[in-house]
């Protein structure tokens, strides 16, 4: 975004007694700079001051003479305005001294008159000659900030004239003519305005808002290296501030002092209300699992028109030791046990996930069903540190069960929108094991590290449909995963509890180092049943896969047999490094085009149809990687 100064503004500004007019424009970012300001044209420098002008010679007196009358003093010139300040001037040079005026010299002294009836005259005794009036100094030049003009020196005094008649005072010197102002130099360009990730984008709705609190509480103590102690937990002053908050208003988590953090076990959202974390702030979960008791999460949602919010934090505490027990959470999921979620929306709509940050859930860090919702600006990091308190070391393959964000059950009509994901297992997990399954989801401008992909899966017996992805980013360099803890795109199930996947787009996708770029199969495990998996209408466009990093890539395109066939477009799919023997595929129509493919899927049941034309470029992945 620029403005433009007007003329008439830039008329205004001597009259207004300014030397310069100075206009700075900031824009905005998420991850990109503005472009730097132009820098301002340098003001031309101010004119000389006039020197001032000699003053006259006193005149002859007769008789004792009074002394001759100094020159006055030359005026100095004025100083050259300083030009208006670009955004990097330099600097005005500095304005030559004026010279000193030469002394007056001593007039003679009169001679005295002889004796007599009628005396000689004495002689008139001379005139001092008038000081000179100094040079006026020159002005300095004007830098973008110009510098000042020097002052023009004062003329020196004119000497006494010597004794004799009064001679008449010689007349003042004339001041020196003001320097002229040196004209303002130009205003530099503002630097340009970075957009908001998801400004523009018409597939979207206006991003969130916080709603106004209804009542703010403060930490009740101060979060550390070690771990909170749960002597005392928030529970019931949160639950009673948010049972008493009204609708369209959110209760505030806020800091004071150095007291910056909460504890609570589970809580419960009313209708209409939002909890909102604030910055600097963290609420954790408690470690203990009878505060849990049956809950089925620490925080749940129902009805309509509720959120959480804010720049703080909520830390599940999922690779801590639990009070009373030798085992974390993560230790429970990984043997085969369940934890409950961080955050469970369930039977919600219109539910609004915003900018908050979740570490460490003790398993699904979100799951979503609700008709109608937003889920943007978050940060999901798990874990968020190497080793827990007990000195266990924490990395993404001992995170069991930590997904990101899972729309299930009957999720529909929903926005994930410029999200950073970096877990231990699924980015996001499509699920539509609900009435009516999983339909209108729109997932885009999103990043994710380490984590299992942007699956689909593994239950969806009600079905998943109208699904489109686009700008989305799978980084797995520097990230210590592979195998099946490496994946992009994924579509997974298995006959006991699959179902039909059906006009689901990915566009724009650049992964980095992924073992299995692309993953789409019918046996994700030895579960048998009679709900069979099928993908028809799967389209992968401008994806490119880079290479980099100790992982080989694969492409997995398999079917589950010749009733249920699979049907997959390809379009500008650019695997690095891929080869014929790590493409696997089976029960599958593909096309290929119109953009090139850098490979071609055989197998059983595999038919291709080459629509490739012409010349396509592999997506360039500019801007696509983040820090996590």
């Amino acid at each position: 975004m620029s403005f433009r100064v007007s003329p008439r503004l830039r008329q205004m500004v001597p009259l207004l007694g300014l030397s310069s007019l100075l206009v700075v424009v900031g824009g905005c970012a998420q991850d990109d700079s503005g472009s730097s300001g132009t820098g301002g044209t340098t003001g031309t420098a101010g004119t000389k001051g006039a020197a001032g002008t000699t003053g006259s010679s006193g005149q002859a007196g007769s008789g004792s003479a009074t002394a001759g009358t100094t020159g006055s003093t030359g005026a100095a010139g004025t100083t050259g305005s300083t030009g208006t300040a670009g955004t990097t001037g330099t600097t005005g040079t500095a304005g030559t001294t004026g010279s000193t005026g030469a002394a007056g010299t001593t007039g003679t002294t009169g001679t005295a008159g002889t004796t007599g009836s009628t005396g000689v005259a004495g002689t008139t005794g001379t005139t001092g000659t008038a000081g000179t009036s100094g040079k006026a100094g020159t002005s300095g030049t004007a830098g973008t900030n110009g510098a000042a003009g020097t002052s023009g020196k004062a003329g020196t005094t004119g000497t006494a004239g010597t004794t004799g008649v009064a001679g008449t005072s010689g007349a003042a010197g004339t001041s020196g003519a003001a320097g002229t102002s040196g004209a303002a130099g130009t205003t530099g360009a503002g630097g340009s305005s970075s957009t908001a990730c998801g400004a523009g984008d018409a597939n979207l709705p206006a991003e969130p808002t916080i709603p106004p609190a209804c009542t703010t509480l403060t930490g009740s103590f101060a979060a550390s290296s070690s771990l909170p102690s749960e002597s005392s937990l928030d529970t019931s002053r949160i639950q009673t501030a948010l049972n008493g908050c009204g609708s369209g208003k959110a209760v505030k988590l806020t800091t004071s002092g150095s007291d910056n953090a909460f504890i609570t076990g589970p809580i419960k959202i009313p209708a209409g209300v939002t909890l909102w974390v604030d910055t600097g702030t963290t609420l954790y979960g408690t470690r203990d699992p009878n505060v849990y008791g049956s809950a089925s999460a620490l925080i749940s949602v129902t009805g309509a028109n509720s959120g959480i919010v804010g720049a703080g934090t909520i830390d599940g505490q999922g690779g801590e030791v639990q009070i009373g027990g030798s085992q974390s959470w993560w230790d429970i999921n990984g043997g085969g046990g369940s934890s409950p979620a961080l955050i469970q929306v369930s039977g919600a709509t219109n539910f609004t996930l915003y900018q908050i940050t979740l570490h460490n859930s003790p398993m699904f860090h979100v799951k979503l069903s609700a008709n109608g919702f937003v889920v943007w600006g978050i940060e999901i990091k798990t874990p968020s540190k190497a080793t827990n308190a007990a000195g266990t070391a924490l990395n993404y393959t001992t995170a069991h069960n930590t997904d990101g964000v899972d729309p299930g059950e009957s999720a529909s009509n929903g926005f994930i929108v410029c999200n950073k994901i970096t877990t231990g297992d699924d980015h996001i997990a499509i699920k539509g094991s609900g009435s009516g399954g999983v339909t209108k989801l729109t997932i885009a401008h999103n990043h994710f590290g380490a984590g299992h992909g942007m699956s689909i899966g593994s239950e969806f017996v009600d079905g998943v449909s109208g699904i489109s992805v686009y700008d989305l980013s799978i980084d797995g360099m520097g990230m210590g995963t592979s195998g099946g803890s490496s994946n992009g795109i994924r579509i997974k199930s298995d006959s006991s509890r699959g179902g039909l996947v059906n006009n689901v787009t990915y566009s724009d996708v650049c992964v980095r180092n992924l073992s299995n770029p692309i993953f789409l199969t019918p046996k994700y495990s030895t579960a048998t049943g009679s709900d069979i998996p099928q993908y028809t209408n799967i389209k992968i466009q401008n994806f490119h896969a880079i290479a980099g990093g100790s992982n080989t890539p694969k492409v997995t395109l398999d079917g589950y047999d010749s009733s249920h066939l699979n049907s997959v477009t390809l379009d500008n799919v650019v695997v690095d490094g891929i080869s014929s023997s790590n493409v696997e595929a089976s029960y599958t129509n593909v096309t290929l085009g119109p953009g090139a493919v850098n490979f071609t899927p055989s197998g059983t049941g595999v038919t291709v149809t080459n629509s490739v034309s012409g010349t396509s470029t592999p997506n360039a992945c500019t801007n696509k990687w983040v820090t996590f």
